[in-house]
């Protein structure tokens, strides 16, 4: 005889099939779970029919007979889980207390046992507990797929935030140049941020910012640096002003200990010379036509330090035929390992040998395929290139 109940549950209107042959059975597994606060149960008399009722009706758990005519609990379990691809907790029970007869059970897809004869107690506490754990996960799968679904329509938002080829086309084409460009969050959003702006007839504006962190953080502060870069017009064309009024918004508004390195470019093809300002950016390459090259001078310091930092604008000659990298340290560093970073001289080798082959594909890509020697390594940091190209006069 079964143990009674002492304390009444709430009610609990998950749908709970139960399955045996006996039909004494039945009646008191059903009283044992109404009396605990169970209302909405179901049941059935053999494997057949529970089967039946599982392909017809959403169950939440299933309280299952291992022994029963025509399709056994075993029988049923399996199919539950391998043909109706059902998740939902099923709690064999059975009088055979073997361990091989209890593994034969787990292996079908049993979430419990429980022993028979039935203990009020056990079957009450371990139903609640499976079932509040099918809950938690629910809730939890529901919570990951609202998450996710807020990070690609946010993902969407950062994407929007770049030039399309066509509109930087449009800009650097009619100026002497070509630009290409590669971006690639490490998790959905990251800190990386580049934006090109038409100075005048002859000039543009090339800016790459790389924000600390990754992730939502990293992204929001992203933001405030494009609404900043666009409202921003005054000073374009002398990038030591122009960076210097970026850095003393941001200080207003990036949160503590959040700062920023980037590069701001006038390029100039018809002067021949790109005037900069830098904010301890990894240097740019500059790779001449003739077959040298020079790292661009990045010194100064990081955005969002102090109000009062003024940066310098500098010169870099250009000439036709000639090219320019700019790229985030997610290029060259290894965070893992810090020893094993990318010297610059190793860096300008690849970038020759990718420039001097037919990779099939752009050339970003087939700069990382050489760089990085995993899927993993690519996805460490987010990631940003842009190739500048000197295609008029300078």
């Amino acid at each position: 005889m079964a143990d009674p109940i002492t304390e009444i549950g709430t009610e609990d209107t998950a749908a709970i099939l139960v399955v045996d042959d006996l039909k004494s059975s039945r009646l008191l597994i059903g009283s044992i779970l109404r009396a605990a606060g169970f209302t909405n149960l179901l049941f059935a008399a053999d494997g057949i029919e529970a089967l039946e009722i599982l392909e017809r009706l959403d169950v939440e758990m299933v309280v299952l007979d291992i022994v029963m005519p025509r399709k056994d609990g075993i029988q049923v379990c399996r199919e539950a889980r391998e043909r109706l691809s059902l998740n939902m907790p099923i709690l064999i029970q059975t009088s055979l207390q073997d361990a091989d007869h209890r593994a034969t059970a787990f292996d079908a897809g049993a979430s419990d046992v429980v022993s028979k004869p039935i203990h009020a107690h056990e079957l009450v506490s371990r139903t609640r507990l499976h079932l509040e754990r099918r809950r938690m996960i629910e809730s939890l799968q529901r919570y990951r797929r609202r998450m996710q679904d807020e990070l690609q329509a946010a993902e969407a938002m950062q994407v929007s935030l770049l030039k399309s080829e066509d509109e930087v086309a449009a800009i650097v084409g009619p100026r002497g140049a070509a630009l290409t460009t590669y971006y690639k969050a490490s998790n959905q959003l990251g800190g990386d941020l580049w934006q090109v702006f038409k100075i005048d007839a002859t000039r543009f504006g090339v800016f790459m910012v790389d924000l600390s962190g990754h992730g939502v953080a990293a992204a929001i502060n992203a933001f405030r640096v494009h609404m900043l870069a666009e409202d921003q017009a005054r000073d374009r064309a002398s990038p030591g002003a122009w960076l210097s009024s970026i850095n003393a918004d941001l200080c207003q508004i990036l949160p503590v200990e959040h700062f920023a390195t980037a590069f701001y470019g006038v390029v100039d093809v018809a002067g021949g010379r790109i005037d900069y300002a830098a904010a301890g950016t990894p240097p740019p390459i500059l790779l001449e036509q003739a077959g040298g090259w020079q790292a661009v001078d990045q010194s100064g310091v990081i955005l969002g330090c102090s109000a009062a930092v003024r940066y310098e604008t500098h010169s870099l000659p250009i000439a036709k035929g000639d090219r320019v990298l700019f790229y985030s340290d997610a290029l060259y560093e290894s965070f893992d390992e810090p020893e094993k970073a990318l010297e610059l001289v190793d860096l300008v080798a690849h970038v020759k040998a990718v420039l001097a082959s037919d990779p099939g594909h752009g050339f970003h890509e087939a700069l990382i395929d050489r760089v990085f020697d995993s899927e993993a390594a690519k996805q460490r940091d987010d990631l940003t290139l842009l190739m500048l190209e000197v295609v008029g006069d300078g």
